[in-house]
C-alpha cells in the first residue's frame, strides 16, 4: 500500500474541496475522477473521511490540467495556474542549479514548491 502524503483541508466538508476538483475536470461521479487519476473509488471516498486530499492528486491535477493546489484546498486564487497545453514538462524548482527535472523529487517536496510560488504570486 502506497504512503500518500496528505495536506489537512481548511474547512470541516472534504467533499467542498473535491467538488472544486469536479467544476475542473471533466468528471461527473466518483468513478470516472478514480479513473481520471488512476486511482480506486474507494480511494476517493477514504480521502473524504479523513478530510484530507493527497499530494499526489493535487500534483497530477497540476500536471494534468494546470489546477492550482492552493485553489482546490481553500477555494481562493486562480482555478488555474496555466493552460494545462501549455504546462511544461520541466518546472523551474529552487535549487543552486537553476531548472531541474522532476525525477528525484518526493512529490512531497515538489507540492510544497508548488504551494510556495502559488502563495508568493497571490500576497
Amino acid at each position: 500500500m502506497t504512503n500518500h502524503t496528505s495536506f489537512p483541508l481548511p474547512e470541516p466538508d472534504a467533499g467542498a474541496c473535491l467538488a472544486r476538483v469536479y467544476e475542473a475536470v471533466p468528471c461527473r461521479t466518483q468513478v470516472e475522477l478514480a479513473e481520471f487519476l488512476g486511482i480506486r473509488q474507494s480511494s476517493i471516498s477514504d480521502a473524504k473521511k479523513r478530510g484530507a486530499v493527497p499530494a499526489e492528486w493535487l500534483l497530477k491535477l497540476l500536471l494534468m490540467k494546470g489546477i492550482n493546489p492552493v485553489w482546490v484546498l481553500t477555494g481562493q486564487g486562480s482555478r488555474w495556474l496555466q493552460p494545462a497545453e501549455q504546462v511544461p514538462i520541466l518546472l523551474p524548482l529552487a535549487t543552486s542549479g537553476g531548472v531541474c527535472t522532476l525525477e528525484g523529487f518526493s512529490t512531497e517536496v515538489l507540492l510544497k514548491e508548488l504551494l510556495r510560488r502559488a502563495l508568493h504570486t497571490n500576497a
